[in-house]
């Protein structure tokens, strides 16, 4: 007789989603004036990529937009030696880019932590920076827009758009590898245009500062809808709106009664 075999349930997992989900406004337009003081950028580059941070931090961009910008990203970088960007992403990120981390949003990932999920970054930003932003949140890894790299410099050509379709895809692609149950697994994200799908991709959907039309699409869908705001470092913490470490021992089904409503969680995120 030959012995029935055991389902092998994968791990969870958790996605976010960084320019307005994770962060305030963007993360690669607050590194603008740095970029430009240190003569990765001109004046003017650095002027239009101003005028398109307070854009993007009052109305966010359409996929036209976020096109027109990641495409410009790429004719930025046309030239420079991907060491010189990679230095300067590790100098300037924990300066520029980590304090605008929502304190809600390192709560989460420390929760869901401890529930022993793998959480990753998911972002239409250039690879070089979201790199280096998980690396000092401790997650276990990131999707991003990447530049091609000959000879040790950028091209200026985008060889992959994380956004919309590709973010999904991305996150498709982050499950395979390492083993994560998307039916079980958790999304946050802002934007209808660039995060729908990657919202759709996962079980447990969650809109976090969700612009109009995602606002809309989440109530129709009975999504929950939260919304972080503060900004600036936490202690080290152990646990997630009072639940003890120990709670990552706890069995995913007791786990998923505990906070089974997301809504909760945030109530016992607000008294951290």
């Amino acid at each position: 007789m030959v012995a029935e075999s055991t389902p092998t349930v994968g791990r969870t997992a958790a996605f976010f989603d960084v320019d307005r989900t994770l962060l305030r406004g963007s993360s690669l337009l607050h590194v603008a004036r740095p970029m430009r003081r240190a003569g990765l950028l001109t004046s003017r580059a650095m002027l239009h990529a101003l005028v398109m941070q307070a854009r993007f931090s009052l109305y966010g961009f359409d996929e036209m937009q976020i096109r027109e910008a990641v495409r410009g990203v790429g004719a930025l970088v046309d030239g420079i030696e991907a060491d010189r960007l990679r230095a300067f992403a590790r100098s300037s990120i924990p300066a520029h880019v980590l304090p605008l981390v929502y304190r809600e949003a390192r709560a989460r990932i420390e929760w869901h932590r401890t529930a022993g999920d793998l959480v990753f970054l998911v972002s239409s930003s250039p690879r070089e920076f979201i790199s280096e932003l998980g690396s000092m949140l401790g997650v276990d890894g990131v999707a991003a827009t990447e530049a091609e790299l000959r000879d040790g410099r950028y091209t200026g050509r985008i060889i992959r758009f994380c956004h919309g379709d590709g973010k999904a895809a991305s996150v498709v692609e982050l499950a395979g590898v390492h083993g994560v149950d998307l039916a079980q697994s958790h999304a946050y994200g802002d934007s209808f245009v660039s995060d729908l799908a990657m919202l759709e991709a996962v079980g447990h959907p969650l809109a976090v500062n969700p612009d109009r039309a995602l606002r809309v699409e989440a109530g129709r869908r009975g999504w929950p809808v939260e919304s972080f705001q503060r900004t600036g470092n936490l202690p080290a913490i152990s646990s997630f709106g009072g639940l003890p470490a120990r709670a990552a021992r706890v069995s995913r089904a007791a786990l998923r009664r505990l906070n089974v409503n997301v809504r909760n969680k945030t109530r016992s995120l607000r008294e951290l």
